[in-house]
């Protein structure tokens, strides 16, 4: 399926006329435009084309009535009231040409719409009058939000469970619920056949047994839905939830429920301070003033030093006097050795001169400690206690501001109040979904039970029955083919769901950036809830998600069954990259939307597709259009060219 014409005339934003055609041999086609120019309001516009009344979008309108919603749309400015839509698209498999026009006048008090189809530019009577049946066969109208989408709004179905009617589109793409209807034919023949033997007791105990067994499925499906409602329900009651602590945060009520841990933290760090202070003030009354002297203290320990030396020497002159004189008894005097000791003795006076302060050895030696020691470590603990004591004094500064804040005290206890309400709702609530999922065990049980009973009674009935008989043999193997369908179809769903589940895998691997988050997506074959694995085979809780993450989820199970049903169906995605950041946005740009589907028509904004974007799938570009808004008109024209002023 592939669009080839969007007509709009006097539809919503679009004032007169507005043609789109995408004759563009390359997959995507680029549609922009601003926020409030109309790209949402033609998505709408092709999925009321498509599909009337039973559209989604309908569906999540605020209209009461589907005439409300048709008159919503009426653009006024031309005074006609007059509007319709006309879709024109190419089945490719068959070869024909399909063209819907629905249109309607507002005008009217009580607004009707007529619809006319065409089939290769004919007139087609049959398409007209079964037009919906048409659409439900080709897409059906639960999976098109699957297919014509809003990017800001489809990242929810990643998170919420699988609702009933979901299941049965996605069977019906897969070709599994062409099976269900095999089933009723079945019975149908049953039942028939049955009511011609109205003197066989057993048949209508069968046929009792079969209603039991409906009616117990039925009821299990009822409370399927009532659980998926009180799902639905636990999640709107958490976002109110949500809403409401972030109120009574943004009013103070953190603070006045740790006002008094505060006031205990804020005597502690008061008490941490006086505490550093003190040691200080020791510290002041030690040797750390002396740093203030340091350089005295070091000439002083450098002039003892000299004077120690000068000591030494002058000792060691005294002994070589005396050696020299008992040298000198042996007649051996050298003049070399006096003219060595004038020399040494006139070399020491030189050094002289320097300030004795008569230090001894131990005093010399206390000195250079404190100098080379104790001086430089109570200065590095004098420092840490200083940095510590700002740090306080920074913490104190901080909750004392906590603690001056004015606080509103009875809006924040009418907003706690709130809370709580909503709390014990929601503890409430989940009493009651583990009731109801009690319920639905004891209902699974019961439908369980009214099969199996049924089934015995018709093998029982099956060996009695004379196969000569016409009307036994029909129903012998009725019975025969219901059990052997049931079976096949319990089978071949589990396959083509787990197909569903590997190509979806695959999809979000091609796709996602945090290819190790998740290894593995796997989807229950029977629910279709999706489960995301890490690599220790352990569930990742779908909120964990990013809004990103979960559009790209989304995505990937667009594309999975896009793969697998073999459907060449187009897809419209309005605001595509919103919630992604710079690495998603270049999976989809170069994976996802040349791959997509043979027709994929994005409606975007300059700032989601800008040049670079725009660049990057150049390539891949058939049609492009920009949605331009008059502002004295207020209405939307379509013209050629994807922001081509913006992107000169």
């Amino acid at each position: 399926m592939i669009i080839k014409e969007l007509v709009l005339h006097n539809f919503g934003i679009y004032a007169s006329t507005n043609k789109l055609e995408f004759h563009g041999e390359k997959p995507v086609v680029l549609i922009g435009g601003m926020n409030g120019r109309g790209k949402t309001t033609l998505l709408e516009g092709i999925l009321l084309a498509l599909y009337g009344n039973n559209s989604f979008a309908y569906r999540e309108s605020s209209h009461h009535s589907y005439g409300q919603y048709l008159k919503s749309f009426v653009n006024r400015i031309d005074g006609t009231l007059r509007t319709y839509i006309e879709l024109e698209f190419l089945m490719k498999d068959e070869d024909a040409t399909y063209r819907i026009r629905r249109e309607w006048d507002g005008n009217k008090r009580r607004l009707t719409e007529s619809i006319s189809v065409f089939k290769d530019g004919k007139p087609n009577q049959f398409l007209t009058e079964h037009w919906l049946m048409f659409m439900e066969s080709l897409l059906p109208s639960g999976l098109s939000e699957f297919f014509f989408f809003d990017g800001e709004k489809i990242a929810k179905l990643a998170e919420e469970k699988t609702s009933k009617q979901m299941q049965e589109s996605i069977k019906a793409l897969m070709g599994i619920s062409v099976l269900d209807s095999l089933e009723n034919d079945l019975y149908r023949v049953i039942n028939k056949t049955a009511k011609s033997r109205l003197d066989d007791n057993e048949i209508e105990e069968i046929e009792n047994l079969r209603q039991i067994k409906e009616e117990a499925i039925k009821k299990l499906e009822l409370v399927d839905v009532r659980i998926n409602d009180l799902y639905l329900e636990k999640e709107m009651l958490i976002q109110r939830m949500e809403k409401l602590q972030q109120d009574y945060q943004k009013r103070g009520g953190d603070v006045v429920a740790q006002q008094q841990e505060l006031f205990q933290k804020r005597s502690s760090v008061a008490a941490r301070m006086a505490n550093i202070q003190e040691q200080l003030v020791n510290d002041a009354a030690s040797e750390l003033p002396l740093v203030l002297v340091r350089k005295l203290l070091e000439n002083i320990k450098e002039n003892a030093e000299i004077a120690q030396d000068e000591k030494m020497m002058e000792t060691a002159l005294k002994k070589m006097d005396s050696l020299i004189a008992d040298f000198d008894q042996n007649g051996t005097h050298s003049q070399d050795i006096q003219k060595f000791m004038d020399f040494v003795k006139r070399r020491a006076k030189k050094k002289q001169g320097a300030p004795s302060y008569n230090l001894s050895d131990t005093a010399i030696f206390k000195l250079q400690v404190l100098l080379e020691e104790q001086l430089l470590g109570n200065k590095l603990s004098v420092q840490n206690r200083q940095e510590g004591l700002l740090k306080l004094q920074k913490e104190a500064e901080q909750l004392d501001s906590y603690l001056s804040v004015e606080i509103d005290e009875k809006a924040v206890a009418r907003i706690y109040k709130r809370i709580k309400e909503a709390e014990q709702k929601y503890l409430a609530l989940e009493v009651n979904i583990e009731c109801m999922n009690e319920e639905r065990r004891i209902c699974n049980r019961d439908a369980i039970a009214a099969t199996a009973l049924y089934s015995k009674k018709v093998e029982g009935y099956l060996k009695r029955v004379e196969l000569n008989e016409d009307r036994d043999r029909i129903i012998k193997y009725s019975h025969m083919a219901v059990t052997i369908l049931n079976e096949y179809k319990i089978r071949l769903q589990h396959r083509k769901i787990k197909l569903v589940a590997e190509t979806m895998t695959k999809c979000y691997k091609k796709l996602a950036n945090k290819k190790n988050m998740i290894q593995r997506i796997e989807m229950d074959p029977d629910s279709l809830d999706l489960k995301y694995m890490n690599q220790l085979g352990e569930e990742v809780a779908k909120s964990s998600l990013s809004a990103g993450e979960k559009q790209l989820m989304v995505v990937s199970l667009l594309w999975a069954l896009a793969l697998c049903s073999k459907k060449k169906l187009p897809v419209i995605i309005d605001t595509p990259l919103s919630r992604l950041d710079s690495a998603h946005r270049e999976s989809l740009i170069n994976i996802y939307f040349p791959k997509a589907s043979e027709q994929t028509i994005i409606l975007s904004t300059d700032s989601e597709i800008d040049r670079s974007c725009y660049e990057s799938m150049k390539d891949n570009i058939g049609d492009e259009y920009t949605l331009e808004y008059n502002d004295e008109t207020k209405t939307t024209t379509v013209k050629k060219g994807y922001f081509t002023e913006a992107l000169k």
